[in-house]
């Protein structure tokens, strides 16, 4: 898969626009599909004031004006027949997603890959009823997308991992540091992990053992300097715990 393949982003709200411009700034030409062509202006600026961003922290060396010039706005399906990439970006609905996939199956090759920017829905779920579902994965993206170097690669029951690692190596190419989730499992790798801290979280403080400032404190002092360069399995490296 060329590096440098047009890539199709479905949804043009505050995710889906910051998406586009993080695969603009790598150099990829974009083709944006949105519902409300009458917000496509609001939209480009939008995406224009995130490349003049990265271009004022000295993460965008090309002319913001130049690097928007690669993205095509429509509300017609069809414009992203060739794509070999199509992220999905519209709301958390199942339902509003399964009509983008069922648009997208028919006008997409079958080996054409889509992601979905999910962070809740379960792959598998997502790819019921689909003519191709092994080419669906969730692509769950961190905000603000085109600064965040976060991403999630989930593969659900019927994808083949084949195209996740294709993902994986376009990811790179986009400045992300990617997880690979190779199994469907609900809120993935961050989510299901800081929402368990938020349980033991609220356990403590219900059962009187500490006050919500105490546990925050705690947490900040000590989780709060390390997790930024160390995951949990790295940490439990450097400090000598057995795992």
């Amino acid at each position: 898969m060329s590096e440098k393949i047009r890539i199709g982003v479905v949804g043009l709200g505050l995710m889906g626009s910051s998406i586009a411009t993080c695969i603009l700034a790598a150099g990829h030409q974009v083709t944006a599909l949105t519902r409300h062509m009458e917000k496509a202006g609001e939209g480009r600026k939008r995406i224009l004031n995130f490349l003049e961003q990265l271009q004022e922290e000295g993460m965008l060396k090309e002319d913001p004006a130049s690097v928007i010039q690669g993205l095509t706005i429509t509300d017609d399906y069809s414009l992203l027949a060739n794509h070999e990439v199509v992220i999905e970006s519209i709301i958390e609905n199942l339902d509003e997603k399964k009509k983008v996939f069922q648009q997208l199956e028919n006008v997409l090759s079958p080996t054409a890959i889509i992601g979905s920017n999910t962070s809740a829905i379960p792959v598998t779920i997502l790819q019921s009823g689909l003519k191709h579902p092994e080419r669906l994965l969730g692509i769950h993206w961190a905000e603000p997308a085109h600064i965040t170097r976060f991403m999630e690669v989930i593969c659900g029951e019927q994808s083949d991992i084949i195209y996740a690692h294709k993902i994986i190596t376009l990811a790179h190419t986009w400045g992300k540091e990617p997880g690979l989730v190779k199994k469907d499992i609900r809120g993935f790798i961050a989510n299901r992990i800081f929402y368990a801290m938020l349980r033991e979280a609220f356990h403590i403080v219900e059962k009187g053992y500490a006050t919500i400032e105490d546990v925050d404190r705690s947490l900040r002092n000590d989780l709060g300097y390390w997790i930024t360069f160390a995951g949990p399995f790295r940490f439990m490296d450097l400090t000598g715990i057995p795992a």
